[in-house]
């Protein structure tokens, strides 16, 4: 439930990508519960106390790198990406990655996000004053007095790899980020959430539904043993 109304909470966050939650089913569960003893035959595997296995578990999260919607704003600052690669941003020292192109000018002329963060260029962080600037396709920003920047965005062989940290950055994890060779940007337009509302709100009902049932057959469940001890054990 938690990853669903994430996204829901999201669906006006610039460039941000949905989540979903893959799952094991219960045969497969069953095997991971058996181990092989010595004589090469498969044993059950006992749990600590607390510790069950009697439905569906999680197995991981998959996040969905599709690209948003192109949103139209005017503004020379805000940039969107129609390829797969990202943004880097200065943060904490290092490298943080983002779909989300609403930048801004601050007071020493850098161009930063939402958070402060200033953007980077192949050559460092990008300084483009309060005079009007350009940016082309390719991500090569130019200034009024004729001076360049190519803007640092990468891609990565396997963005599955990639680390939600919040506030919309990714981490490049274990992955490599690579020059992309397509960067697709596109001037005064804004990437929206690829969230899709309608499947999202479907999914949260279905959640909700799977909730009362559970909730149900435990009451059942309790019922019956209520009834086990109280009348069946009772001695007449």
């Amino acid at each position: 439930m938690d990853v669903v109304t994430n996204n829901i909470a999201n669906v006006s966050t610039n460039g941000y990508k949905q989540d979903s939650v893959m799952t094991k089913p219960f045969p497969e569960m069953l095997l991971r519960e058996k181990t092989v003893d010595n004589a090469g035959r498969r044993v059950a595997r006992w749990s600590p106390v607390g510790f069950t296995n009697q439905g569906v578990a999680v197995s991981g999260f998959f996040t969905d790198q599709t690209a948003g919607i192109l949103k139209e704003t005017g503004r020379a600052t805000d940039l969107a990406l129609s390829g797969q690669g990202f943004f880097a941003v200065q943060a904490n020292g290092g490298e943080l990655y983002t779909r989300d192109g609403q930048f801004h000018t601050d007071k020493e002329g850098y161009l930063v996000d939402s958070r402060g963060n200033r953007v980077l260029s192949d050559s460092g962080p990008v300084q483009v004053g309060d005079a009007e600037f350009t940016v082309d396709s390719g991500g090569v920003i130019t200034l009024a007095d004729g001076g360049t920047y190519q803007l640092r965005i990468v891609e990565f062989e396997n963005p599955q790899n990639l680390v939600k940290t919040g506030d919309n950055y990714f981490d490049a994890g274990n992955g490599t980020a690579g020059e992309a060779a397509s960067p697709g940007v596109t001037q005064g337009f804004l990437e929206q959430s690829n969230v899709d509302l309608a499947t999202q709100m479907v999914q949260l009902v279905e959640i909700f539904r799977s909730y009362e049932a559970g909730q149900k057959a435990i009451q059942s469940q309790d019922e019956l043993l209520a009834k086990a001890i109280n009348q069946v054990g009772s001695v007449k």
